[in-house]
C-alpha cells in the first residue's frame, strides 16, 4: 500500500476521533454515552493501530507526527479525568505527571543535553584557563572562591528567608525556561545553555581552588530534584516551539494550543517539586550535617524522584469496555 492509498483509507477514522476530541473541549468526555465510549474506544485502538503501521512503513512522513499527536489527545481525553472531579489533583501526581514525562522524554533529555554541554564546556575550559572562566562567573562569587570560602554558608536564622528566595528564583527560571519556547525553541535553548555555563563555571572554579567537595556537598540534597525540574520545564518549552517549526498535519495554531496544554501541565508538576527542592535547599542543604549524610540524602531523592517519574503510573489499566466492538 502507498503512503497515499494508507492516508485515504485511513482518513475518515482519522477525522471521526479527531471530531469527538474537538467536541470534547466544549464538555466532557466522561459525561459521553457507553455507546459513545464504545466508539471512541475503537476509534482511538484503530488510530494506534494505523501509527503503529506509519511508524513502520512510512517513518519519515508528516503523518506519523499527525497520529502520534492525535493519539496522545484521545489518550488524554479517554483516561484522564475532568478538572472539577474530585481527587484529580492526586491523580494527577500518582500517575497523570509521571506519565507526561515519560511522553515527552525527547524534549526532556533534549533540555539535559542543552544544559550538559554548557556545563561540560565552563568546567572545562575552568580547569585549562580559569582566568577566562572567571570572566564568565558573578565578581563576588569568584572573590569569595578566592579567599577559600564558601558563599554557601548561611547563618540559621536567614534559613527561612532564603529557601523562600530559593523557590521563587527556581520557579522563575523554570517559567522562563518554559514560556521561552514560544520564541521558536530559541528562548528556551538560550535559558537552558546559559543556566549550564554559568553553573559549569562555577563548579570548575570550585574544582580548582579546592572547594568541590564543599560545593558538591551541599548542592547534593537538592541537586537532583531542582535540575531535573528545570530539564522538565525546558523539555515544554522546547515541545512549544517545535510545535511552531514543525506542525504537522495541523495548523501551527492547533498545534501550539495541543503542545501547551501538555507543557502546562508539565510545568504545574514542576512548581511542586521546586517547591520541595527549595525547602531542601534553605534547610537541609546548608546545615551542619556531616557530608556523608547530606550526600546519601541527595542520593535518597534522586532514587525517590526517579523511581517516580519513571515509574508511577505504568499499571493503570484502561476504562474504556474491553467488549467494544473491533
Amino acid at each position: 500500500m502507498t503512503l497515499e492509498e494508507f492516508i485515504n483509507k485511513k482518513q475518515p477514522i482519522w477525522s471521526e476521533l479527531e471530531g469527538y476530541l474537538n467536541r470534547g473541549r466544549r464538555g466532557n468526555i466522561g459525561s459521553a454515552t457507553p455507546t459513545q465510549l464504545n466508539r471512541l474506544g475503537y476509534l482511538y485502538r484503530r488510530v494506534t493501530s494505523d501509527l503503529a503501521i506509519a511508524r513502520r512503513d512510512f517513518p519519515n512522513d508528516r503523518c506519523v507526527s499527525y497520529l502520534n499527536t492525535l493519539a496522545s489527545r484521545a489518550h488524554s481525553g479517554i483516561y484522564q479525568s475532568s478538572p472539577l472531579k474530585r481527587n484529580t489533583i492526586r491523580q494527577f501526581f500518582s500517575s497523570g505527571f509521571p506519565t507526561l514525562f515519560r511522553s515527552n522524554l525527547g524534549f526532556i533529555s533534549a533540555a539535559f543535553l542543552l544544559f550538559t554541554l554548557g556545563f561540560a564546556a565552563t568546567y572545562w575550559m575552568a580547569l585549562v584557563n580559569p582566568q577566562i572562566a572567571e570572566k564568565l562567573a558573578p565578581e563576588d562569587i569568584v572573590d569569595t572562591i578566592h579567599e577559600k570560602e564558601m558563599w554557601t554558608n548561611i547563618p540559621e536564622l536567614q534559613r527561612n528567608l532564603f529557601a523562600s528566595f530559593i523557590m521563587t528564583n527556581n520557579i522563575r527560571v523554570a517559567f522562563l525556561a518554559f514560556a521561552s519556547g514560544i520564541m521558536y525553541m530559541v528562548g528556551t535553548v538560550y535559558i537552558l545553555a546559559f543556566n549550564g555555563v554559568h553553573i559549569g563555571t562555577i563548579a570548575g572554579l570550585c574544582h580548582v581552588h579546592g572547594l568541590a567537595h564543599p560545593l558538591w556537598t551541599f548542592v547534593s540534597p537538592h541537586g537532583y530534584i531542582e535540575l531535573t525540574t528545570i530539564f522538565i520545564a525546558g523539555g515544554a518549552g522546547l515541545k512549544m516551539g517545535y510545535a511552531l517549526i514543525g506542525p504537522t498535519l495541523f495548523t501551527r495554531k492547533r498545534a501550539l494550543t495541543d503542545a501547551a496544554k501538555t507543557a502546562v501541565k508539565l510545568i504545574g508538576g514542576c512548581v511542586v517539586l521546586l517547591v520541595i527542592a527549595g525547602v531542601i535547599e534553605g534547610f537541609v542543604s546548608p546545615s551542619g550535617l556531616p557530608p556523608t549524610v547530606k550526600v546519601g540524602f541527595g542520593f535518597a531523592t534522586g532514587v525517590l524522584l526517579f523511581s517516580y517519574l519513571f515509574l508511577m503510573g505504568r499499571s493503570r489499566r484502561p476504562l474504556i469496555p474491553t467488549n467494544a466492538a473491533d
